[in-house]
Order: structure tokens, then sequence, then C-alpha cells
């Protein structure tokens, strides 16, 4: 973070690391079980980006001219197009976000019945 990063913004970059991390570390799963601990707080992230999204929507919904922005000319006309596209586009991030909450909830549940040891488990498979 810089002097500039606002609080919010380390969030955000905190979250994008974090994300990468996991990106890289579910390559191999060295404990089963942790397949289900992983799907449920994959979906209440998921659940939280959707409301981060649907969030920013309402805010740029709400955004005067020459308040939070001085258009995008620098002239301050009104209401600019690029903040009305930006609402549209989390609109849709929002919805696509409760589409992909439901689809690691639907995981999460399916996972559940699966009787996971703790640790892979090497054994010889009768032919």
């Amino acid at each position: 973070m810089n002097d500039h990063d606002s609080e919010l913004i380390s969030r955000a970059n905190e979250l994008a690391d974090i994300a990468r991390s996991l990106a890289h570390a579910t390559r191999a799963i060295e404990r089963p079980y942790d397949s289900y601990l992983l799907l449920g707080c994959l979906t209440a992230t998921q659940r939280s980006l959707g409301q981060v999204y649907d969030q920013l929507a309402n805010w740029h919904s709400t955004v005067v001219d020459g308040v939070e922005c001085n258009g995008e000319d620098g002239c301050g006309a009104g209401c600019a197009p690029g903040v009305a596209r930006a609402e549209l586009g989390l609109r849709d991030a929002a919805q696509f976000a409760g589409i992909v909450e439901d689809a690691l909830m639907q995981a999460h549940n399916a996972n559940s019945v699966v009787r996971w040891f703790d640790s892979v488990e090497r054994f010889r498979r009768l032919s």
C-alpha cells in the first residue's frame, strides 16, 4: 500500500493477493476433507463479493457530476456515460455472482455427503 491508497483499496489488494495465493495452493489438495471446508469458505466469499458489486452499482447510480467526478471531458456536462456503463456492468457482476454462489453451494452440498479422509490414503487397489 502506498500513501495514496485508501483502506478500501488496501483491502481489495489484500483480497487479490490472497486469491492469487489460493489459486496456486489449490493445484493439489493434500487433505481431502479440506475440499468441503474450502467450498464453504468460497461460497461465503462469493456471497460477499456479490454484495460488494451490488453496493458499488448502487453508489454509481447516485454519482453526481461535479461532486464525485468532472464528467468525461473535464467540463462536468451532466451524467458521465462511463458512470452509467460502470453501474450496468456492476449490476451484471452482482447477478452473475449470485449464479456462481448458487453453483458453489450445490458443489458444497454434493461434497458434504462424501466421507473424506483427513489425509491422502495410499493403498493398493485390488485387481
